[in-house]
């Protein structure tokens, strides 16, 4: 079963451009190291202000990786790389499989259902 994420990191706003691109490349050769991982996209936000200091920092770097999982062999690890290196700030990962489910659930039928309703509702009058 495919799983879907979102991974969000902030790097260290004081990195140079070079710098981030190794940073980002360094992560994105980790989460494609294993087959069952695909990125389906990739977004650089570049630098950003914060709501309130993060290590004595106002601002850093965004970046945010969209994936495709078969299974979380890689996540953990990714996880762990990002504990440890102090460019990164701070990090998140959200599984976001559950919620396109959730919500395709809750939502409105799709439009060839109102259609078919639509004219048995027609012929029925």
């Amino acid at each position: 079963m495919t799983r879907t994420y979102e991974l969000v990191f902030i790097a260290d706003p004081r990195l140079s451009d070079e710098e981030a691109v190794a940073l980002v490349d360094e992560y994105k050769g980790m989460l494609e190291a294993d087959e069952t991982t695909k990125i389906t996209k990739e977004e650089s936000w570049g630098k950003r202000k914060f709501a309130y200091p993060i290590q004595k920092f106002n601002e850093g770097r965004y970046h945010i990786y969209y994936l495709e999982a078969e299974a979380e062999n890689t996540l953990p690890s990714v996880e762990q790389r990002m504990r440890q290196n102090d460019k990164v700030l701070r990090h998140l990962v959200v599984r976001t499989d559950l919620d396109l489910k959730r919500a395709a659930s809750k939502g409105k039928p799709p439009a060839e259902e109102e259609v078919a309703e639509a004219e048995t509702a027609e012929t029925e009058a």
